[in-house]
C-alpha cells in the first residue's frame, strides 16, 4: 500500500510497532508525551477518533479534514510526528537508533460496519494483550475520554454511529466478553 496517499473526508486506521522488542513507552510520561505530540502534529489535518497506546505498539483512527496545510502534507506531518517522538524518546532514555518499525501501516476504512469494528478493535487492544480485563481500565486509550465526553464532538460522532452512548458501551462490553470467553476456550 502506498504510504503517501491519504484522501480528504476518509477514515484511516494507523498503527506501528517498536523495532524488535523495543518498548515505545516506558512510563506514564512517555504515553502522555506521545499523545501531546500526536495532537500537535496530526490534529491540524484530521480528527483523532480513537487511539490506544500499548507498551510496544499503538493504534489510532483518524478522519482526514485536509490533506495539505501551510505547505505541508498530512504524510509529512505523520512522518514529522514519529521523528519528533523518536528523537525525544531516544534523548530521554539515552538510546540510539530507530524506535519504530520501518514505516507505519494504515488501512482505509471503507464501511460503517468496519468503522465500528475498528473503534472496538482499537479499544480492545489492552484486553487482547492481557494488560487489563476491560477497556475502560486502560488509561492510554480514548475509550474513557469518549464515554466521559471529554471531546464532545468525537463523543457525539461515536454515539451517533453506535446509536447512543449506552449502545457504544454495550457494544464494547458485549464483544469484549465474547472475545475473553472465546480465548479461554482456545
Amino acid at each position: 500500500m502506498d504510504p503517501q496517499k491519504f484522501d480528504k473526508n476518509e477514515f484511516y486506521h494507523i498503527y506501528n510497532h517498536g523495532v524488535g522488542n523495543e518498548l515505545l513507552f516506558k512510563g506514564c510520561k512517555d504515553y502522555e508525551y506521545f499523545i501531546s505530540k500526536m495532537i500537535r502534529f496530526i490534529n491540524p489535518f484530521c480528527n483523532i477518533i480513537a487511539y490506544c497506546l500499548l507498551p510496544n505498539h499503538f493504534h489510532f483512527l483518524i478522519k482526514i479534514n485536509v490533506t495539505q496545510k501551510n505547505g505541508k502534507t498530512i504524510e509529512h506531518a505523520i512522518k514529522d510526528f514519529f521523528n519528533s517522538y523518536s528523537r525525544s524518546f531516544n534523548s530521554i532514555h539515552k538510546r540510539r537508533g530507530k524506535l519504530f518499525c520501518q514505516s507505519y501501516k494504515y488501512k482505509r476504512i471503507n464501511s460503517e460496519e468496519y468503522l465500528k469494528w475498528i473503534i472496538f478493535y482499537i479499544h480492545r487492544n489492552p484486553v487482547h494483550h492481557n494488560i487489563v480485563l476491560n477497556c475502560e481500565k486502560w488509561r492510554y486509550s480514548s475509550y474513557g475520554q469518549i464515554i466521559n465526553e471529554v471531546n464532545l464532538n468525537i463523543s457525539e460522532f461515536i454515539f451517533e454511529l453506535f446509536g447512543s452512548r449506552e449502545e457504544f458501551i454495550h457494544y464494547s462490553k458485549d464483544l469484549t466478553a465474547i472475545y475473553i470467553n472465546e480465548s479461554k476456550i482456545m
